[in-house]
This record gives structure tokens, C-alpha cells and sequence, in this order.
């Protein structure tokens, strides 16, 4: 076969090969939606701090609100490769007594970090850098001043 053509069919081929293959679309692993509370963390063993109320996250419809136990943070998150992509947060600014002020800064770092997520068994382990925490679902609470749906009786 002359030199021209066998490189004619061999470019041939390689256009069919490409135009063959089938582009693999990747879902992304969807966010942990709904309330949890913090059981542990590599900055507060127990969880929590005695006497302040437990760490909580709630992840709804893109929205993530976030509360330490002492500032409450509101930002747009989603997942990017198995993460957990939260946007600059919107936080109050208490003032919060030691130890909760470090605290409360790890915390919110671990979330602006980009963590890894994953659910076992309803706990949502977050993880990025040197820090990691570990969250318990909670039961979703009815907002206040809207009542909640009635159980139609036979």
C-alpha cells in the first residue's frame, strides 16, 4: 500500500475511534441536606464547650447556615469533587469568651476550607487540613409562627 493512503486510512480510523467514544458525565455527590449537630471534633473532644449549646449545621437548597454555640454564619455551599464548597460567609460578630473564641474559629475554618464529606450511618464527617468533625442528624424542628400539617382524620 502506498505510504500516503495507509496513513489516509490510519487517520480514518483514529476519527472513527474518537468519534465512537461516549463522554461519561459525573454526577456530583449531593450535599448532606438537612439539620445535624456536632459530636466530635479535633478541636473540642466531647463536642461541645459545658454550658454552650452544641455546634450545629444545616444544609438546605444550596444555603448553609452554620452556628458555633456563640456566632451564627450564612453562606451559598455546594459539592465540587466530594467536597463541600462554601462561599464567604456571612457571620454575626458576638464577641465570644475563651475557650468558645477559638472554638468557634476552627470550626468556621474547617467549613471555609473546602472539607471532604461523607455520611456513615447518619454521621457527617467533614474533613480538610488537620481538622475533622463529626455531626449527628437532627430531627427538623417546625419554624416558629408556621403551623405544622395537620394528619387528615378518616
Amino acid at each position: 500500500m502506498l505510504p500516503a493512503l495507509r496513513l489516509k486510512l490510519m487517520c480514518a480510523a483514529a476519527a472513527l475511534l474518537v468519534a465512537s467514544c461516549t463522554v461519561i458525565e459525573e454526577k456530583p455527590i449531593p450535599l448532606p441536606e438537612g439539620r445535624w449537630e456536632l459530636m466530635t471534633s479535633s478541636f473540642v473532644g466531647g463536642g461541645r464547650i459545658p454550658g454552650i449549646p452544641r455546634a450545629t449545621l444545616e444544609i438546605r437548597d444550596g444555603h448553609l447556615v452554620a452556628s458555633s454555640g456563640c456566632n451564627t454564619g450564612r453562606a451559598a455551599v455546594s459539592s465540587v469533587d466530594g467536597r463541600m464548597a462554601v462561599s464567604p460567609m456571612a457571620t454575626t460578630r458576638r464577641a465570644c469568651a475563651e475557650p468558645l473564641g477559638a472554638f468557634e474559629g476552627r470550626f468556621f475554618k474547617l467549613l471555609n476550607n473546602r472539607p471532604y464529606f461523607r455520611i456513615e450511618d447518619d454521621v457527617l464527617i467533614l474533613a480538610a487540613s488537620d481538622d475533622s468533625a463529626r455531626f449527628r442528624r437532627i430531627a427538623d424542628q417546625p419554624v416558629a409562627g408556621k403551623p405544622v400539617a395537620a394528619i387528615p382524620q378518616p
